[in-house]
């Protein structure tokens, strides 16, 4: 094997890593959403504002 395959495979390894690893955070950030958005409503059906509810 080349240093140049080498290199070629730990670029596509680094690449399918990064995909792995953004593909996660892009899950976490809708789940996150769908409850921040869960609460909003809550806090909005109760006549809360949202700085009121953090102390603000």
């Amino acid at each position: 094997m080349t240093d140049l395959e080498l290199e070629l495979q730990i670029a596509e390894f680094s690449l399918q890593e990064a995909d792995e690893a953004f593909t996660k955070l892009r899950e976490d950030y809708h789940e996150l959403r769908a409850h921040a958005n869960t609460l909003e409503e809550l806090l909005r059906n109760h006549g809360i504002e949202f700085p009121e509810f953090c102390g603000w």
